[in-house]
């Protein structure tokens, strides 16, 4: 009786039947999924009601059916069934089959799916948090892509102007793969010479050539098997092992140097570049094949230049590396980060600004880096006092000058500096009279 009633309150259709296909009992879920009634279901045998019912061939072969999916005409939904044969001290007695209807199974796939992508965000922004800073709606974009392609094997090309964080955004798509516990192996193909890189790419067999290891080398493509391999500055690679390439890319396999026997690998791979490809194409010197096999994912990282708002996140993470690194407590005014988004362009990217930051951290002598310091001075060529001077051309009222250069004056640092308070400090007044004269001038600040 108990039985009964949990088996009643199951949302899942059940049924179960005996040998001779006789319903021996059905719950109310299941009269509901099929469009029956339980007083005309219970007793009659299965093959008369349902001739083609998978439990018939569940009870002729003893062999468990699994998510089977069929429609059913007569409600006109599509449902998912799980049939087990039931076995009595050895010998089957008849079979319990468990409807589920499909569209809820593909609701609860789909929301299962929603819920690991979001999983898989949040799991992102728990990385190391360098892998992951970005503000702009660009990099957003790209970090979204990235998590996407990162659940898949396919080939991924990105691009971007040198130092944009190529190498970042591939170490992040290996980090989020099935292949996370396998090795990150990256190559750089313009840094190895010619004549090196076929060597250190595939490996070779002892005695391949002269001066090659005695006993041999593995390549990187071996060690890189069942993880992935970044190939960095992939439009330097020679034309000659861009065939060679191409064939491990479609095959998976390849020889070693001076090697007779075929070496299987199980890789991923990721390719980076700052040259359009497209062009050398063009140009005919890069494979169109293999220009077609590697970007199956393009992912294009823009230069820092056109994503500012990235920079102020930059900056805090390179500041805690570098404090970290040397031991340091340094802090960066806000004016400073305020200039690095509107007076300079990045022409290196994001590899520029932590090179800057790591300068400032090493080099200022105050635990305070201000935009007058010496080091941001030299070098972003800010001029000092002794050439800020007052040109007069002319003669005038001198009340009237001095408010004329005191609104030029204010009006320069509201471009650099971020609020009144911090002009104050830069000019050396306080804050209260530059809030004034900022006011009478109608001068705007983005803080106050």
């Amino acid at each position: 009786m108990i039985t009964n009633n949990i088996m009643d309150s199951i949302h899942d259709g059940v049924i179960v039947v005996s040998m001779d296909s006789t319903i021996l009992y059905a719950n109310p879920a299941y009269t509901r999924c099929f469009g029956v009634q339980v007083g005309k279901v219970l007793g009659r045998k299965l093959s008369e009601i349902e001739p083609n019912s998978r439990v018939l061939a569940v009870l002729r072969t003893g062999k468990p059916v699994v998510d089977d999916h069929s429609h059913v005409v007569s409600v006109g939904i599509d449902i998912v069934a799980n049939i087990t044969p039931v076995f009595e001290l050895g010998k089957m007695t008849g079979a319990v089959a468990v409807f589920r209807d499909a569209t809820e199974v593909m609701a609860l796939k789909d929301l299962v799916t929603r819920y690991h992508s979001e999983l898989l965000e949040l799991r992102t922004r728990l990385l190391d948090v360098e892998d992951v800073v970005w503000d702009s709606q660009a990099m957003r974009r790209v970090s979204e892509l990235a998590q996407r392609v990162a659940m898949v094997d396919s080939t991924v090309l990105i691009s971007g102007e040198s130092g944009t964080g190529k190498e970042v955004v591939a170490k992040l798509i290996h980090r989020l793969s099935q292949r996370h516990e396998g090795p990150m192996v990256a190559i750089n193909c313009g840094a190895i010479p010619e004549n090196l890189l076929e060597s250190e790419l595939f490996g070779y067999e002892k005695g391949a050539f002269t001066g090659a290891v005695r006993e041999g080398k593995a390549g990187l493509l071996e060690v890189a098997d069942k993880g992935t391999i970044l190939l960095d500055e992939i439009g330097e690679l020679p034309l000659s092992l861009q065939v060679k390439l191409l064939r491990v890319i479609q095959e998976l396999r390849f020889m070693r140097i001076g090697g007779v026997k075929q070496v299987k690998v199980d890789v991923r791979f990721v390719a980076a570049t700052n040259r359009d490809l497209k062009i050398m194409v063009k140009q005919g010197t890069f494979r169109e094949d293999l220009f077609y096999r590697l970007n199956v994912v393009p992912i294009h990282i823009p230069p820092l230049r056109e994503r500012k708002r990235d920079i102020a996140g930059l900056v805090r993470v390179f500041l805690k590396k570098y404090n970290e690194k040397y031991h340091r407590e340094k802090r960066i005014l806000p004016e400073v980060v305020r200039y690095f988004e509107t007076s300079y362009d990045w022409p290196g990217n994001v590899r520029e600004l932590e090179n800057i930051v790591e300068r400032m951290v090493v080099s200022c002598c105050n635990d305070t880096i201000r935009l007058d310091d010496e080091v941001l001075k030299d070098y972003f060529d800010l001029q000092g006092d002794e050439d800020n001077r007052v040109i007069v051309s002319g003669l005038m009222n001198l009340k009237k000058a001095r408010e004329l250069v005191e609104r030029e004056i204010i009006q320069k640092a509201a471009q650099v500096y971020s609020s009144t308070r911090s002009v104050a400090e830069a000019l050396g007044m306080d804050h209260s009279t530059i809030a004034r004269k900022a006011k009478k001038f109608g001068i705007q600040f983005r803080a106050n």
